[in-house]
This record gives structure tokens, sequence and C-alpha cells, in this order.
């Protein structure tokens, strides 16, 4: 290994770095002003709002504010129905699930070996890669 080839890619990694938490919070800054702009967009019969904007620098560009509707289960409110209607029990789906605090009792209690547990727990190894300047 050549350090000063590493200081050289090390002085650009950390350049880009800057340069890209910059860039993007400057992104994040233009993207929250045009969505706020696009509150004044009227909006179709989808629920979305779109605007063409014709620009000779950047080309045709379609900015959409598009609407979207997701559907999450509200457990309180589920369970307030299911069990007015008597069928709560009939809608609940039991999921076994080992318990990890068991299991290592039963290694402590001597009925698992410590090779049970390393086969049942098996190692991992995993790198960060960490560039502290100061």
């Amino acid at each position: 290994m050549e350090l000063s080839v590493v200081k050289n890619n090390l002085r650009q990694y950390l350049a880009l770095k800057s340069e890209i938490t910059l860039l993007s919070s400057r992104q994040n800054e233009l993207k929250a002003r045009l969505d706020s702009a696009m509150e004044e967009v009227e909006v179709n019969e989808s629920g979305h709002r779109v605007l063409l904007i014709e620009d000779e620098a950047t080309g045709d560009v379609k900015i959409t504010r598009q609407r979207r509707v997701s559907k999450n289960l509200d457990i309180d409110k589920a369970e307030e129905v299911l069990s007015k209607k008597g069928i709560k029990d009939a809608c609940i789906k039991m999921v076994p699930v080992l318990d990890e605090d068991a299991i290592m009792t039963a290694f402590y209690e001597g009925y698992l070996t410590e090779e049970d547990i390393d086969f049942m727990f098996p190692s991992k190894t995993s790198y960060a890669f960490i560039v502290d300047a100061k």
C-alpha cells in the first residue's frame, strides 16, 4: 500500500462527503419549496397536483404531488368491533415464537450444551467503514 495514494483517496473521499452533505441539504430545501408551491396547483380527478414546466434549460419537466392513501389496521378499533360482533377469537392468529430467554435458561439449567448454543446462535462478522476526521 502506498501511503500517498491512500492520502489522496482520503482527501477526495472527505471532500465528496462534505459536498454530498451540502448538496443533499440544498436539495431538501428546494424540494420543500417546490412542494409548497404545488399547494397552489389545482387537484386533478385522481387527487394529484400536476404541473408541467416548459424550460429551455431543463427541457419539459412534470412535477407531480401524487396523492397516496394507505390503510393500516388500527388494532384497538379492530378489537372493539370484533369483540362486539363476538368473533375476536376467530380473528386472532397465534404465531409460535422461540423465546431466546427460555433457550438460555435451558442452557443454564444444563439441558443444552455450549455446542448447541453456538449452533443455534451462529456468529456473523461484519465490518463498518469509519473515517474519523479531526
